[in-house]
């Protein structure tokens, strides 16, 4: 169920597809990050790291899109999204802009999980607002490595 709490621009084609790939983890025990469909994503996933991760290129590729939400999925598990969407639920948090709905989404993950994930979303290029960064400063940033970190791990960072 897409909701447009978490869906901002560019991830129509995205956020929907957390469930499927839920679904195929559940159903037909298919991790999602080995997922066949985001493994055809590789090759434009290294070219758009190697290029740095320009968000906008992020936006308009949803086969790109979709790897962090695979990644958080593979790190924290099926039920963190689960209390993370239910938060949403339960608060119907007003937001405005396509900033606001990321800063809430990586506020509420990080919050869920404990740790600070700006590094990662970073990595990926998405713009944190100074605001979002202050809030999360106190907590650790997860040791999170893998085959598009390792592609530079130098920008996997605060």
């Amino acid at each position: 169920m897409q909701r447009d709490w978490w869906t901002f621009d560019g991830t129509g084609e995205v956020t929907v597809n957390i469930f499927t790939l839920h679904a195929m983890n559940i159903i037909c025990h298919i991790q999602p990050w080995i997922h066949p469909w985001l493994d055809e994503q590789e090759s434009n996933t290294r070219i758009y790291i190697e290029n740095g991760c320009n968000f906008d290129e992020w936006k308009d590729d949803p086969g790109i899109g979709l790897i962090i939400y695979a990644q958080l999925a593979r790190e924290y598990g099926w039920e963190t999204y689960k209390k993370v969407f239910r938060q949403y639920e339960q608060t119907q948090p007003h937001l405005d802009s396509n900033q606001e709905k990321m800063d809430h989404w990586i506020e509420s993950f990080s919050r869920q999980v404990g740790y600070n994930l700006i590094p990662l979303f970073k990595f990926w290029g998405f713009p944190v607002s100074k605001s979002t960064a202050e809030v999360l400063h106190d907590l650790d940033v997860p040791k999170i490595t893998d085959k598009f970190i390792e592609i530079a791990p130098e920008r996997y960072r605060i």
